[in-house]
């Protein structure tokens, strides 16, 4: 066998953190996108002329998009993921903008589930393909890498957000980032093309999902990825509210309240990036779940003292991205020849949780406010960690049908 020449050696890691910048880009306008309507829901309600209860049901229509993920997990397990990201881009672009200009419900509504579809499309696809370049061994480093994202814009994008939502308006942060978003899109083509052809295993998506979902741990991880979403989604839904109706907090101090909570992000990111290959990806979602239950039923404790209510989202904040993080790692390897797919299916069962527990959240929090919320949350994450325990293995089960498409 051939030895690898120096310049190959030397291309590789470059082409690894090549790879990681592109990626990070991208996801920090898919991640605004997305974060920005949690802190500052009441902001966004009240522009369109609308209850936070129907907020919570615009973000759960939204959500509920994610059902057209395992298609693109096909597509990409057939052709590859860059085509998919840069449409993903452009069709997030059109969405913002199409919301900045909407007033009502019904206007509303269009925009937020295309909004949805570029999400559904973009985030599990691209960490597949982030997955076929990296070994499973350094995997979890990679991916927690480009999940510093996620907390770079809780901790830098979502202030900014808010001081722009109070100078300018709540339209003037949508449209920005729909600029940022079209900018991006040509990024997606300096990530390595596909690896080997997975879709010569000629299946489409309905036979791709039934061989994922045969396989008893990646059926579990699925389920457990759903589960946890139940305690996020409340929390991020609410969370807002609960500052302005306890705190008294305006848009801007929500907003240095959401870089608070991205420095527990990038901490959690960085935690998982450097040990999760070592102690288990497995062991780590569930340390991060058993920690979310306990946190998020500390958060009614705090009442109306604000160092206590910021400490104990802090923690939970903590939890949830270490949990997350390390789960993306834990399904890339369930069953590896339909990395697309896995991701996609894990991804949709989070979506549709995280669409009923956005209106759940809502309006169990108007209900009976943070106390009923919380308790909705805990019960999510502590079932997550019974199943993750009870079914989940560190790297899936191979199913015998999947064997034999590659013989």
């Amino acid at each position: 066998m051939a030895l690898p020449t120096r310049q190959q050696i030397v291309e590789k890691p470059v082409r690894i953190v090549r790879m990681i910048v592109a990626a990070m880009l991208m996801r920090l306008t898919v991640d605004t996108s997305a974060r920005m309507f949690y802190p500052f829901l009441p902001e966004i309600s009240r522009g369109l002329g609308i209850s936070l209860a129907q907020g919570g049901l615009l973000m759960s229509l939204r959500s509920s998009m994610i059902f057209l993920s395992p298609l693109f997990g096909a597509y990409t397990d057939r052709r590859g993921a860059r085509n998919l990201l840069a449409v993903a881009l452009l069709v997030q672009a059109g969405g913002l903008v199409w919301l900045s200009t909407a007033s009502g419900f019904a206007t509303a509504v269009p925009p937020m589930m295309m909004l949805g579809l570029a999400s559904a499309a973009f985030i599990p696809n691209m960490q597949a393909a982030i997955s076929e370049q990296v070994p499973f061994d350094r995997r979890g480093r990679v991916l927690g890498i480009i999940e510093f994202s996620w907390a770079i814009t809780g901790l830098i994008i979502l202030p900014i957000v808010g001081v722009v939502m109070t100078v300018q308006g709540w339209q003037a942060p949508l449209r920005v980032v729909a600029i940022c978003s079209l900018a991006a899109a040509p990024l997606a083509f300096l990530l390595p093309s596909q690896r080997r052809p997975l879709a010569l295993l000629q299946t489409g998506m309905r036979r791709s999902a039934a061989i994922v979902l045969r396989t008893t741990s990646a059926r579990g991880g699925i389920i457990v990825n759903g589960l946890m979403f139940v305690a996020a989604e409340t929390f991020f839904v609410t969370y807002g509210a609960w500052m302005e109706q306890s705190f008294g907090m305006r848009p801007d101090q929500v907003g240095r309240i959401a870089a608070t909570l991205g420095v527990a992000e990038l901490i959690a990111s960085t935690t998982s990036s450097l040990f999760i290959d070592r102690i288990g990806k497995r062991r780590g979602v569930g340390i991060g779940l058993v920690g979310m239950a306990v946190f998020m039923a500390l958060l009614p404790l705090a009442g109306s003292i604000l160092p206590l209510a910021v400490a104990a989202m802090f923690l939970f904040t903590i939890a949830f991205e270490f949990s997350i993080v390390s789960n993306i790692g834990l399904m890339s390897e369930q069953v590896p020849s339909m990395r697309g797919t896995v991701l996609s299916l894990s991804a949709m069962a989070a979506g549709l949780v995280r669409a009923g527990s956005a209106t759940a959240g809502a309006a169990l929090f108007e209900w009976r406010g943070i106390t009923a919320a919380a308790a909705f949350g805990v019960a999510g994450a502590a079932l997550a960690a019974f199943v993750l325990f009870r079914w989940v293995n560190e790297r899936g089960d191979m199913p015998p049908v999947v064997e034999e498409a590659h013989v």
